[in-house]
């Protein structure tokens, strides 16, 4: 055995600790890509929805708002969807486009990391990187108790990128059958 492949093991070991944990890992991996690419879809197919019935939006939010005003007019979460409804009054444009480019961006992404592609490592972590700080900036504005969560699972999301990207250069450097 070359001391390159000896090397490359001990690297491949430290990256991915052992191998069962390299397999756990790279699971994790495949789920969150698979969920951001089906997260990515169902932003295309609900910008669309908007899109083509601009009237779907404000009605959708205002029934799930009226349950909880019902029980609670003070709510916070109703009544923030409430006032979204009443502020959108047709104008549906940029949501419908926004929901639209979203979901573009993260099925491609979700392409390129499942398919292996080199720039899509780079390119996810930086996406992902970008959405977790502006929905902690859009917290510091709305308070909306999800945001940080999102923003959490997107930047594990992207820790599991760049852990894989890592790995998989790794394995580029000498193959495994070397």
């Amino acid at each position: 055995m070359s001391p390159r492949w000896t090397a490359v093991q001990g690297a491949s070991r430290t990256a991915a600790g052992s191998p069962a944990e390299a397999r756990r890992l790279r699971r994790w991996f495949d789920i969150g890509a698979w969920f951001k690419g089906i997260e990515g879809a169902i932003e295309i197919v609900t910008g669309a929805w908007v899109a083509l019935d601009p009237a779907a939006l404000g009605t959708l939010l205002v029934r799930l708002a009226a349950k909880d005003l019902l029980h609670d007019p003070h709510d916070r979460i109703a009544s923030t969807l409430r006032h979204l409804a009443s502020a959108l009054d047709g104008n549906v444009s940029f949501p419908a486009m926004y929901l639209i480019a979203h979901g573009v961006v993260k099925v491609l992404l979700a392409i390129g990391l499942l398919r292996d592609y080199k720039v899509a490592y780079p390119l996810a972590i930086v996406t992902l990187g970008a959405l977790a700080t502006y929905q902690l900036y859009r917290y510091t504005h709305t308070h909306a108790v999800v945001l940080p969560v999102l923003a959490a699972v997107d930047v594990a999301i992207a820790w599991l990128v760049w852990r894989e990207g890592r790995q998989r250069r790794l394995e580029r450097v000498v193959p495994a059958g070397a």
